[in-house]
């Protein structure tokens, strides 16, 4: 498949397609494209494709050059069949503006703790979740966006739900963070929160 050409993609998302970045969360992080929704390809991709898109959208994927025919693939195999590719590297060499997420370490998150939402799947949650923390599956979230909240920190198992949930309410206006690593993380600096 042909990646699209800066032009095409500029049309594309005027005619309303969807920007799907399957980056590793850090670098979606430090530099994305505005409107673009992260699902890292290193995460639950599939799932986070699914519970934000509907089969019968026109996504436009943006993954790294040696990742690109795979996630492409497998998305294809959850009856996606309206895709395109795109280099993020050409947006960048474009004068066009980039956008970011705030992140917090999982060191600091006991300092976050009044403002931390679990968005792991209620089974996961069920399984291993911070104590006194809100449970808000990325499902949920995206049809109860007013669940989040402007300041509030997102976390999950390894980050990867997380930043979907960030990059979905930055959409929205809402500025949230996340926490790197996830609770994976936060269970190792930050052992003073009870889980």
């Amino acid at each position: 498949m042909r990646s699209l050409a800066l032009n095409q993609l500029e049309q594309a998302l005027r005619s309303g397609s969807f920007l799907v970045d399957c980056r590793p969360t850090n670098d979606f992080a430090d530099s994305h494209i505005p409107g673009s929704i992260s699902a890292s390809i290193n995460g639950s991709y599939e799932y986070m494709v699914n519970c934000i898109f509907s089969n019968d959208k026109h996504i436009i994927v943006i993954a790294e050059d040696e990742r690109q025919s795979e996630a492409i693939l497998r998305l294809e195999t959850e009856g996606y069949s309206n895709l395109s590719s795109f280099d993020f590297e050409v947006w960048k060499s474009s004068e066009n503006e980039t956008s970011k997420i705030k992140r917090c370490f999982a060191k600091d998150s006991v300092k976050h703790h009044d403002n931390m939402v679990d968005v792991s799947n209620s089974e996961d949650w069920e399984v291993l979740h911070v104590k006194n923390v809100l449970n808000v599956p990325l499902a949920d979230l995206v049809n109860q966006p007013s669940k989040i909240k402007e300041g509030d920190v997102l976390y999950c198992g390894n980050g990867h739900k997380s930043m979907a949930a960030a990059s979905f309410m930055a959409i929205r206006g809402v500025n949230v963070s996340d926490i790197v690593g996830g609770l994976s993380a936060i269970l190792v600096d930050a052992p003073e929160l009870e889980i």
